[in-house]
């Protein structure tokens, strides 16, 4: 790129921005240059606490400044599609939080305008991008545990004040979107796509999903158990399982400190060295992408992204949860 340091945009000031941008500083070929929020007190706010040069009240100021090279979206679901395809259409790079919209046809959309712009779009799915993860996967591929026959997954949480949104249909609320990805994305990275999915849910007056179960079925014989919820505290673990033993990661399996692999000769804990909140690893992933010219970041491809959506499309026809988009004809 011919910069010594990648400048990112930040658009948006909430709790997953603030972290993201802490873990930015833990690389040193990154920096911060630029936020937006829909409040110029907010991004005053965010870029004094940060020590960010530019705030601005519009992300489209942002995107227009001239002030950065990639951006980070950390806004609510339905506001990622229109940030994204303004960014790529201005030739400004996108690392957009999951899901990275509503519909798989949108994000069709966006891979295909990634493309024709020649600029680089990710989905900040950082659990594809964690250490441990990546751990997990290299051993699994060894055949360690022979061909992987089952896993098991669950993402489900109980507060007793959940944020507005999570109960917003609105805003893509509900356990699918926010927790259930997690579970998907997990089985996905160890099965693949499965040819057939069956889901059940227990959804609330205002069609949200609060629980959520999904079993895929696969040709080689392969199951997945999947769980997510807005009602209960889960162990938050997950699973690979074949002939010859598993490997399990532990709470808070999205982004772990180790994973433990059991197999005839016993059980074996794996750490792995890792550092900061995790953030930051999908971060010099895109960045490396970048200067390498690529439009796509090899650890967060635009297949699985893709295709996890169109899981997720099929799983909330299936329970009958509807988001603002699914009717949107955005194939011509």
């Amino acid at each position: 790129m011919g910069v010594d340091r990648v400048r990112w945009g930040i658009v948006a000031t909430g709790n997953i921005s603030t972290s993201f941008t802490r873990d930015l500083k833990l690389l040193d070929d990154a920096v911060a240059t630029a936020v937006a929020s829909r409040s110029q007190d907010s991004a005053d706010r965010f870029a004094a606490e940060h020590g960010i040069e530019h705030a601005y009240d519009d992300y489209r100021r942002l995107i227009e400044s001239g002030t950065v090279d990639v951006i980070y979206i950390g806004t609510p679901h339905p506001q990622h599609y229109a940030i994204a395809r303004t960014a790529l259409q201005a030739g400004v790079a996108v690392l957009c939080e999951k899901p990275v919209t509503l519909t798989a046809p949108q994000a069709r959309d966006l891979i295909a305008v990634a493309a024709e712009h020649k600029t680089l779009f990710a989905e900040a799915m950082w659990m594809r991008t964690n250490p441990v993860i990546q751990a997990l996967f290299a051993d699994l591929a060894t055949g360690v545990i022979g061909e992987p026959q089952q896993v098991v997954a669950d993402f489900a949480f109980y507060k007793p004040s959940l944020p507005a949104r999570l109960l917003d249909p609105a805003l893509g609320g509900g356990s699918l979107m926010d927790g259930g990805i997690y579970p998907m994305t997990f089985a996905y990275m160890a099965l693949g796509r499965p040819a057939e999915l069956k889901a059940v849910a227990s959804l609330n007056e205002d069609n949200i999903d609060l629980n959520v179960a999904m079993a895929w079925r696969y040709d080689s014989g392969a199951v997945a158990a999947l769980t997510c919820g807005l009602r209960s505290q889960n162990p938050w673990v997950a699973s690979v399982s074949g002939p010859e033993g598993s490997l399990q990661l532990p709470n808070r399996f999205h982004h772990p400190e180790y994973y433990v692999r059991h197999t005839a000769t016993g059980a074996e804990r794996i750490d792995v060295p890792a550092h900061g909140l995790g953030y930051h690893y999908e971060a010099a992933a895109v960045m490396h992408a970048l200067r390498e010219g690529q439009i796509e970041v090899p650890s967060l491809p635009h297949t699985g992204t893709l295709e996890i959506l169109e899981l997720l499309d099929e799983t909330r026809s299936q329970i009958g949860v509807r988001y603002p988009g699914d009717d949107d004809d955005l194939t011509g």
